[in-house]
């Protein structure tokens, strides 16, 4: 079973806590049912989008408008560019590579001639005041703003889903599409928090929307999806020392046979939650009784979302107690109508770490191959690969292939085996760069040159014999990235700049990695390979 580093460290920073808040009595459930909302919303005429004007207020807010102008700019000006995820399209700005198979196309109009619809690259873009009535946040909520209770936005005929993110970016996206999968089987709607994992003094916390084209992706699942901002004004409810009271599974004492309580997250911490836990039965861990494992499957914690399986958990209080809530100490069982999970990262479908790692995997197969990045966001990374291939403003992009090169914190995984013996060298990266050169040149009949390095490596001379090579770099410090767009855009360019190529070659044991090998392999009938390391010559093949 392959063993996973941490991808990279959630931040230990928090919030202060304020003072405790009133207890929120639970509503009752009249007439919701799992599948209610999609037989309660159907198509109608769209109404006024509510995705910007829920934003919160602060840096948060005003990062996301600068994002939504710049799609607007985008979208209204002059020829548009391509539809997220089809490079290399003819009407495309990216040379064209013929024979490649956009294997997630452009979906078909969910409102014709709706007008958030434009055209990019031949094709419909989708705004929010395209998208269809039941695919809209607004449905779902009791009014057009968030309120400081969460529960005053809930319908009490509607279902929710929720969890909370405790680790790195990366991990913190599957364990968001796990939620959005689980959310989907048992007929809930997802509530997704910010992410949190970079956050330090001058950051704020990045909504999964400023990111993702969640409009294009609920269009694609056919199902909505909602964020804590528009359900909670965390803002407000911080400034007045508002805290909400809730029962959520605690999953991680279970599947962590170390662990002597839930997953801790600076989500809740974040989103003001005082929360009450209750053991989940030993049913939910996948291998029972193996300390070295700490995964669920799907449909043993999807059991715990439906009434029987609930009550049938309850019915034994001694096997699975409720802890008091840490600040006001309530004890307060499950929620029915938010159901909520301590952490979702180590959930699959068969066995371990197949939502990223198998091609069965239905987290991916039916979620995340449809969280393409915003318009926004591909625009700026296009315009770091101008830059570096020194092209003129509107250029074509040639293809090119990726390289992530994970070393920096994955040094504590090596053990006793020093660095250089330890980490792959580069001409284990370069023999997959030829695998993959003649995988293109059989799949679309084209020989690929350009080869953009990505990677941790501080050290400078590991990156001028990477230069020796031939090979290019994003470099960010000299970009001043960070310092123009915020401490979460390198990595996120990085991701992105991946995602675009034609030919990935990337960290075995990386979800980073694992994650762009799935994009460029689905999105752009692209080549890719992995390159193990841990001892020498553990690519040698």
């Amino acid at each position: 079973m392959a063993a996973y580093p941490d991808e990279d460290r959630a931040s230990e920073s928090s919030l202060e806590d304020g003072p405790h808040a009133q207890s929120v009595p639970l509503l009752p459930l009249q007439s919701w049912s799992p599948s209610a909302f999609k037989e309660k919303f159907l198509p109608s005429s769209p109404t006024a989008s509510i995705w910007p004007s829920r934003l919160p207020s602060g840096p948060v807010a005003r990062r996301r408008c600068l994002i939504l102008s710049a799609v607007l700019l985008v979208t209204f000006g002059s020829i548009p560019l391509f539809l997220s995820g089809r490079l290399y399209s003819e009407t495309s700005e990216v040379q064209p590579v013929h024979g490649v198979a956009d294997l997630n196309p452009p979906l078909p109009s969910a409102s014709p001639g709706g007008s958030g619809s434009a055209a990019y690259g031949g094709e419909e873009l989708y705004g929010e005041d395209a998208l269809p009535i039941h695919l809209r946040p607004e449905t779902y909520l009791e009014g057009p703003i968030a309120t400081t209770h969460f529960r005053d936005s809930l319908r009490n005929d509607t279902g929710y889903m929720t969890s909370f993110l405790s680790a790195g970016w990366t991990n913190d996206q599957i364990t968001m599409g796990n939620l959005i999968y689980l959310a989907l089987i048992t007929g809930r709607i997802p509530i997704l928090p910010p992410f949190t994992s970079y956050i330090g003094g001058d950051s704020a916390p990045i909504p999964f929307s400023e990111i993702f084209d969640v409009p294009r992706m609920v269009t694609a699942l056919n199902s909505p999806i909602l964020e804590w901002h528009m359900v909670k004004d965390i803002e407000r409810s911080h400034a007045e020392g508002v805290r909400d009271e809730i029962g959520c599974w605690n999953i991680w004492e279970v599947d962590n046979m170390q662990s002597d309580g839930p997953r801790w997250s600076y989500s809740t911490v974040l989103l003001n939650l005082d929360i009450s836990y209750t053991r989940a039965p030993q049913s939910v861990k996948l291998i029972p009784n193996y300390e070295h494992d700490s995964h669920s499957t799907f449909w043993s914690l999807a059991k715990l979302a439906f009434p029987e399986g609930r009550a049938e958990v309850l019915a034994n209080p001694n096997a699975h107690p409720t802890r008091p809530s840490e600040i006001s100490e309530v004890i307060v069982p499950p929620d029915e109508q938010l159901v909520c999970y301590d952490y979702l990262y180590y959930v699959c479908a068969l066995e371990p770490f197949d939502s990223f790692e198998k091609d069965y995997s239905p987290m991916w197969r039916e979620v995340m191959i449809h969280a393409h990045w915003t318009s926004a966001l591909e625009d700026l990374a296009k315009g770091y690969l101008r830059r570096l291939f020194r092209l003129p403003e509107n250029a074509a992009i040639p293809p090119y292939i990726a390289i992530h090169a994970r070393r920096g914190d994955f040094l504590g995984w090596c053990g006793d085996v020093p660095k250089e013996d330890c980490f792959a060298p580069l001409g284990a990266f370069a023999r997959r760069v030829r695998e993959v050169q003649e995988e293109i040149r059989l799949r679309h009949g084209i020989y690929v040159s350009h080869v953009v390095m990505t990677g941790d490596e501080k050290d400078p001379l590991w990156w001028s014999a990477v230069e020796e090579r031939g090979w290019l770099r994003i470099d960010h410090a000299e970009e001043r990235t960070a310092e123009q767009y915020g401490n979460w855009y390198p990595v996120i360019l990085d991701a992105v700049v991946q995602s675009m190529s034609i030919g990935f070659v990337g960290t075995d044991r990386s979800t980073f990695s694992h994650m762009a090998r799935r994009r460029v392999s689905d999105w752009n009938n692209g080549a890719v390979r992995l390159v193990k390391w841990g001892t020498v010559g553990a690519d040698d093949h």
